[in-house]
């Protein structure tokens, strides 16, 4: 008789755990529910499939997609600049600068003209950049998602890789059988891998979803691209090498800073000179050596727009370091730096 009792009592102690589980998951999965539909109010970002916390809000027109410019000082470059006066924004990103006038539908790019979508242009009192019409600057591919209300970026010096979706099947929060439904996707979809896990892989959805599955459902992992390994670079390679072309304000055609480096065409036109000098040396390093520097925010300026010029013909950059130059403000933008 008690043998009886304790079967019952521990039957039913089985069935309200399972109960209890169940009820876990329900209150789990609605409280992530209502969270989501939350966030969908706000157009959020991912970026190489993280979500990126904005100072300020994206907007979308006319299916162009705008960030601020104090959201790209944070994300692509901390070296952005505005200038009132001119209402012109100039930005550098690798290989690539790029000047915008507010309000005009065309921007500079390594001194070509290129038409935009978008325009730079101000809102609440902040100027914001037409984000899509800057992949070919920022290395970008940028996807705005309107199930999800997402903005999805992605750099195209990642590597990337793909599956297709062989059956019907559920893309799922985490990586066991009871847990939300993310998206079900279809036959034939894309899916991005982020992390082979054996039996599960992890994967973006072309609506920015990330979840999990499994790996029998989808077809073998296809690279579409290999990360982009930037060449290293050592300084004793090139301190005294014959490949080193030197530049200094005389024969750069500089009489002084504060007046022939103070706005983007007078600094252009240096470098263009300097570039063109250059190449007919046939060099391959270019070392700067400025000796008599009266304005240290329009040599930085010059420093930072020349660079990207030069690195995409696969030139380097140093700086030879005077007293006058703050070593921490071109370290990163530079190859090397002589001391």
């Amino acid at each position: 008789m008690r043998r009886k009792k304790s079967k019952k009592f521990l039957v039913r102690r089985v069935v309200a755990i399972l109960l209890l589980l169940i009820l876990i998951l329900i209150i789990r999965n609605v409280i992530s529910d209502f969270w989501n539909q939350n966030q969908l109010k706000q157009i959020r970002l991912l970026y190489n499939s993280e979500v990126i916390q904005l100072t300020n809000v994206l907007q979308i027109e006319n299916e162009v997609v705008y960030i601020s410019e104090e959201d790209v000082k944070n994300i692509f470059d901390d070296t952005i600049y505005y200038n009132v006066g001119d209402k012109e924004l100039i930005t550098t990103h690798n290989k690539h600068v790029a000047v915008l006038h507010l309000d005009e539908m065309q921007m500079i790019v390594n001194d070509s003209n290129l038409e935009m979508q978008g325009k730079l242009k101000e809102i609440d009192g902040k100027i914001y950049l037409p984000v899509s019409d800057l992949g070919i600057v920022y290395d970008i591919e940028v996807e705005y998602a309107k199930d999800t209300n997402m903005v999805i970026m992605d750099s195209t010096l990642k590597a990337k890789s793909r599956v297709m979706v062989l059956k019907d099947t559920k893309v799922k929060t985490e990586k066991w059988l009871f847990t939300r439904t993310l998206e079900k996707v279809k036959v034939g979809d894309f899916l991005y891998v982020l992390e082979d896990l054996g039996r599960y892989l992890k994967v973006r959805t072309n609506t920015g979803n990330i979840g999990y599955v499994k790996n029998k459902k989808v077809s073998n992992i296809e690279v579409l691209r290999e990360d982009w390994i930037e060449e290293n670079v050592v300084e004793s390679d090139f301190e005294n090498s014959s490949d080193m072309f030197t530049i200094n304000q005389e024969n750069a055609g500089i009489t002084n800073i504060s007046n022939s480096l103070t706005t983007y065409l007078q600094r252009n036109q240096v470098i263009n000179k300097i570039y063109a000098d250059m190449m007919q040396s046939g060099k391959r390093v270019l070392c700067i050596d400025f000796q008599n520097i009266d304005d240290r925010n329009c040599f930085y300026r010059f420093v930072i727009e020349l660079v990207p010029k030069f690195k995409e013909s696969g030139m380097k950059v140093c700086v030879k370091l005077t007293p006058q130059i703050e070593e921490d403000k071109i370290k990163d933008i530079v190859d090397f730096i002589i001391k």
